[in-house]
C-alpha cells in the first residue's frame, strides 16, 4: 500500500479494543508459564561443584590471582554458602534462592547444595579444558574419583531430582524422580578458566554421567572476581525463558538479531552485565505466569479504594481514570498500555509502568541500580519511583510461535529524557570501575524524545569512517556533560537516580514530554545488516496521541497513584520531533485540535542526529547523517494549531505533508520558519490557513507545494 494511502486508510480507523485472553489448553499446547527446558514454578534443587584448572603445561595462562580473598587457589570460594539454601526458609537467605523468591512471588523456589570438595583439573590430564565450554565435563569426571556424592548438607541424588526429564519447550513439566535418576540441574562454576568472570553458557543437556547419574540440564561459568550472580542467573533464565534470541535488559551482545539498532540496557530476568536494576520486569512475570496469589487479572493494578482492577489498558478507548500501583517487587502490580493508530503488519508495542520502592524501602536485595554501593562513590542509588518500560512485540504465549522473535524487545524511558547523545574527545573519570573515559554529551538544544537515544542503552556511530553503523559500534555512556551542562559522573548507562519517574522530579508523560506517550521506532537487524531494510514490520512512523501519565501521589506506605487520562493535544513548552516519519491522527483534544502550540512555545521539525538506520543517509556535509530528514503527516481529519505567540519551525530537510481534509493553521502573530531545504506540502484539499503575506512568501521560495 502506497504510503499516502495507507494514512488515508488509518484516519478511517480508530484504533480497536485488544482481543481479550481465553481460556488455553496448556496440556497440549505450547505456553510460555509452562517455562524452556525448566519449569518457572513450584520447587528445583541444583547441584554445584566448584573447580579450578592446574596451568602445569602453560602456567602463563593462569587468568586469576591465586591469592585473591574470596577465592585462594586449592579452596572452595568464601561464598559458596551465599549461593543457594539447601532447604526452604519462610525468608530465604542465600543470593540466587531469595533472587528467585522476590521475582517469582514466591511462585519458584529453587534451592541447591554444593559438592564440598575443590575439583583441581590439571591441563595435562584434561585437554579440554582449553575449550571454555568444555569445563563441566572435565569438572564430573575429576569428582567421579571422589566415589559417591558428597553435599555439604549431605543430601542425596533423589534430593537433585525432583522434576522427570525431557520437558519439551512449553509443555508441562512432570513433577517425579526419573527412573535412573537424574539431577535436575548441574552447575560448574570455575576459578580460572577461559570463561573469567561474567562469561557461560547452559543447555538441556548433561555433563556426563555424574557417580553414575546424567543430569537433565547444565551450565557453567565463570566465578574468577566474584560470585558470579549476574551470568548466573542470566544462563538459568534462558532455560525458563528461551533462546538468545530473547537477551534483553542489559543481557544482550552485538551479534544477535535484534528490535533496536542500539544494544539495550535495563532490567530483565535476561539482564546481565550491562543491566541497571538486577531485578524483573513485569513482562518477565507476565511471561512466566508469576502473580501474586488470589489476584484475578493478567496483569493487576488497583483502583482508589484498594480493589484489584485490570492493568492491562487501551485509553483511548475509555481504560483512563486514576489507578494505585504497590511496590511492584512485592505486590506484582503493573500497568501495560497498548500503543495505538501501529498498522496491522507492524510490531505491536506496549509501554509497562511498574512501581520500584527500591531495596531502601522493600528491602529486595535486588531491587536497586546493578553497580549501586557505597564501596563505589561515584554512583547515585535507585530511586523510589515509576520506572517505564516499552515492549516490542514478544506478545505470544500460545503455540508453535512462543520461542521465536528478536533480541532487545525491552526499551527503558528514562525520566531525564531522550537526546541526540554524542561522544566527545574530552577524558574524564570514569564509573563505576575507574581510570578514564571519552565523555558523552546530551545537549538541551539536541532533545529528541521521538527517536534520542536514552541513557540506558548503547548510542551507535560510525567509528570506522566507512559509512555504516554496526551494533558493535557504540560507546558506553558512564560519565559525560548533561543538558545543564554539568559533567555528571555516575554511572549513568547503569542506572542513575534521574533515571526514575518520581512525585518531586519528573512526573508527566504525555505528547509533549521528553520522552514522549508515542510509540517508538524500531529496526529490525543483526550486528551488521538491517533485516527488513526499513520496511515493515519494523516500526518507522510515530504515531503521536493524546495519552497522558500523571503521577499523582508517592504515598507513606510506597504506593504510588497515577492518573491515565487522553485528550492531552497541547504543547506549552518547546519540542524538537525528529524521526524518519511522524503521523498526527485526527486526535480531539484542547479545543478540539489534533495539536496546538501554546502562546511562547515552538514546535521544531527537524533531522535526528542519532542514528536510526545503519547506511549513511544522503548527506549535507554538516554532520553524518544516518538518519533521513522527517516527514511530518497531518493525517486526513487532523489539525495542527500554531497559536498566536506560538512557532512552528521545519528545518534541515524536513517535509510536513497536509492529507486531503487535514488542516495546518498559523494565527496571526503567530510564527511559521521554513528553511531552504524545507517545506510544506499541500496533498488535494489538504489546507493551510496563514496570512497571504507568509503564503505567496513561501511560494515564491518554493516552499509551500501542491500536489494531487
Amino acid at each position: 500500500m502506497k504510503p499516502i494511502a495507507r494514512l488515508l486508510f488509518l484516519a478511517l480507523c480508530w484504533w480497536s479494543v485488544p482481543v481479550s485472553h481465553a481460556q488455553t489448553d496448556t496440556a497440549t499446547v505450547p505456553h510460555s508459564d509452562n517455562g524452556w527446558y525448566l519449569s518457572p514454578h513450584d520447587t528445583i534443587r541444583v547441584l554445584v561443584l566448584f573447580c579450578e584448572i592446574e596451568y602445569d603445561q602453560n602456567p602463563g595462562k593462569n587468568p586469576a590471582n591465586d591469592a585473591a580473598e574470596h577465592w585462594p587457589k586449592g579452596q572452595l570460594p568464601k561464598w559458596k554458602d551465599d549461593l543457594f539454601d539447601p532447604m526452604p526458609k519462610s525468608a530465604p537467605t542465600a543470593m540466587v534462592t531469595r533472587y528467585y523468591h522476590d521475582v517469582s512471588l514466591g511462585n519458584y523456589i529453587v534451592l541447591g547444595d554444593y559438592l564440598d570438595v575443590m575439583l583441581t583439573l590439571p591441563e595435562s590430564e584434561y585437554p579440554e579444558v582449553k575449550s571454555a565450554h568444555s569445563i563441566g565435563k572435565a569438572a564430573v569426571k575429576e569428582a567421579n574419583k571422589l566415589g559417591q556424592l558428597r553435599t555439604k548438607h549431605g543430601l542425596r541424588i533423589e534430593d537433585f531430582d525432583l522434576w522427570k526429564d525431557e520437558g519439551r519447550p512449553g509443555m508441562p513439566k512432570e513433577h517425579g524422580p526419573d527412573d535412573p535418576h537424574r539431577y535436575d540441574h548441574v552447575m560448574v562454576i570455575a576459578r580460572n578458566s577461559g570463561l573469567t568472570h561474567g562469561q557461560g553458557s547452559t543447555d538441556a543437556g548433561s555433563p556426563g554421567p555424574l557417580f553414575g547419574y546424567e543430569s537433565d540440564t547444565q551450565s557453567r561459568f565463570g566465578g574468577m572476581n566474584a560470585l558470579p550472580f549476574e551470568i548466573l542467573k542470566h544462563e538459568y533464565n534462558h532455560l525458563l525463558l528461551g533462546g538468545n534470541n530473547f537477551h534483553s535488559g542489559g543481557g544482550n551482545a552485538a551479534q544477535f538479531d535484534s528490535y533496536t539498532l542500539c544494544m539495550q540496557g535495563g532490567w530483565s530476568l535476561m539482564g546481565a552485565a550491562s543491566s541497571s536494576l538486577l531485578t524483573c520486569t513485569a513482562w518477565d512475570r507476565d511471561r512466566l505466569g508469576w502473580k501474586a496469589r488470589n489476584t484475578p487479572f493478567r496483569i493487576n493494578a488497583r483502583s482508589s479504594s484498594g480493589a484489584y482492577v485490570n492493568g492491562d489498558l487501551a485509553p483511548l478507548v475509555g481504560d483512563t481514570g486514576t489507578f494505585v500501583l504497590h511496590d511492584f517487587v512485592t505486590s506484582g502490580d503493573a500497568l501495560r498500555i497498548r500503543m495505538p493508530f501501529i498498522p496491522d503488519g507492524e510490531h505491536r508495542q506496549w509501554l509497562w509502568i511498574e512501581n520500584h520502592q527500591t531495596f531502601s524501602r522493600n528491602g529486595s536485595p535486588t531491587d536497586r541500580f546493578h553497580w549501586e554501593s557505597p564501596l563505589n562513590s561515584c554512583t547515585s542509588p535507585a530511586q523510589p519511583g515509576l520506572y517505564l518500560m516499552m515492549q516490542i512485540e514478544r506478545e505470544e504465549q500460545v503455540g508453535k510461535d512462543i520461542y521465536g522473535g528478536y533480541a532487545d524487545y525491552l526499551h527503558p524511558l528514562t525520566a531525564c529524557g531522550h537526546y541526540d547523545i554524542q561522544l566527545t574527545d574530552d577524558t574524564v573519570p570514569a564509573c563505576p570501575f575507574g581510570g578514564v573515559t571519552r565523555a558523552y554529551r546530551a545537549e538541551k538544544r539536541w532533545m529528541n524524545p521521538l527517536s534520542g537515544n536514552c541513557e540506558q542503552e548503547l548510542p551507535v556511530y560510525d567509528r570506522n569512517g566507512d559509512g555504516r553503523v554496526e551494533r558493535g559500534e557504540h560507546f558506553v555512556p558512564s560519565s559525560g556533560y548533561g543538558p545543564d551542562g554539568r559533567l555528571v559522573i555516575d554511572a549513568t548507562f547503569f542506572g542513575a537516580a534521574r533515571h526514575a519517574w518520581t512525585a518531586s522530579g519528573n512526573r508527566v508523560l504525555n505528547i509533549g514530554s521528553n520522552p514522549a506517550s508515542a510509540n517508538m521506532l524500531t529496526l529490525g537487524c543483526s550486528g551488521k545488516k538491517e533485516r527488513n531494510k526499513g520496511l515493515s514490520p519494523d516500526n518507522r512512523t510515530v504515531y503521536l496521541n493524546g495519552m497522558r501519565i500523571d503521577l499523582l501521589e508517592q504515598r507513606a506506605d510506597g504506593a504510588i497513584a497515577l492518573r491515565i487520562s487522553t485528550g492531552d493535544t497541547r504543547l506549552t513548552t518547546d519540542v524538537r520531533w525528529c524521526a524518519d516519519s511522524i503521523v498526527l491522527p485526527p486526535l480531539r483534544g484542547q479545543g478540539g485540535h489534533s495539536l496546538s502550540v501554546a502562546a511562547g512555545a515552538r514546535l521544531s521539525i527537524d533531522r535526528s542526529r542519532t542514528a536510526t538506520r545503519m547506511e549513511q543517509q544522503a548527506a549535507d556535509g554538516s554532520f553524518p547523517w544516518f538518519a533521513p530528514p522527517t516527514r511530518f503527516t497531518i493525517a486526513p481529519g487532523a489539525d495542527l494549531l500554531v497559536e498566536k505567540g506560538a512557532s512552528l519551525r521545519l528545518e534541515r530537510g524536513s517535509a510536513l505533508h497536509v492529507l486531503p481534509g487535514a488542516r495546518l493553521e498559523v494565527e496571526k502573530g503567530a510564527r511559521l520558519d521554513v528553511d531552504s531545504s524545507s517545506a510544506i506540502i499541500l496533498h488535494g484539499d489538504g489546507r493551510l490557513v496563514v496570512g497571504n503575506r507568509a503564503l505567496k512568501k513561501l511560494r515564491k521560495k518554493k516552499r509551500l507545494l501542491s500536489v494531487q
